[in-house]
């Protein structure tokens, strides 16, 4: 009977042990989703600002290119608003890479991020 008792109390504290560790898994849970959700809606706000500057840019681009400058101006021109868009696209090294542009002048835009 002793013995059963000693099994009953363990087995109780063991319970309650448990039950304290759902509570906080529970709590880290509703906090782990609720922090997800947030982030999820910032996600998806920094990725329709940046397609508004890309369009933005793209829009500059046309009309940069319709203003009759000459064909040298028109390639820097081109070259700077590739590179800009890589930064927004999140490929900074890989835009300056691919325009020919130095790594620094990309950088000189700043991280829109």
């Amino acid at each position: 009977m002793i013995d059963q008792g000693r099994e009953v109390g363990t087995l109780r504290a063991n319970l309650k042990t448990a039950r304290e560790e759902v509570r906080t898994a529970r709590e880290a849970k509703d906090g782990a989703e609720r922090r997800s959700e947030t982030l999820t809606m910032r996600i998806r706000e920094l990725e329709h600002r940046a397609e508004m500057a890309e369009n933005n840019l793209r829009t500059l681009l046309a009309t940069a290119r319709g203003s009759g400058r000459g064909e040298a101006d028109e390639h820097v021109a081109t070259n700077e608003m590739e590179a800009i868009l890589g930064v927004l696209k999140g490929g900074e090294a890989d835009a300056a890479r691919s325009t020919g542009a130095p790594e620094e002048s990309v950088e000189a835009f700043g991280d829109s991020r």
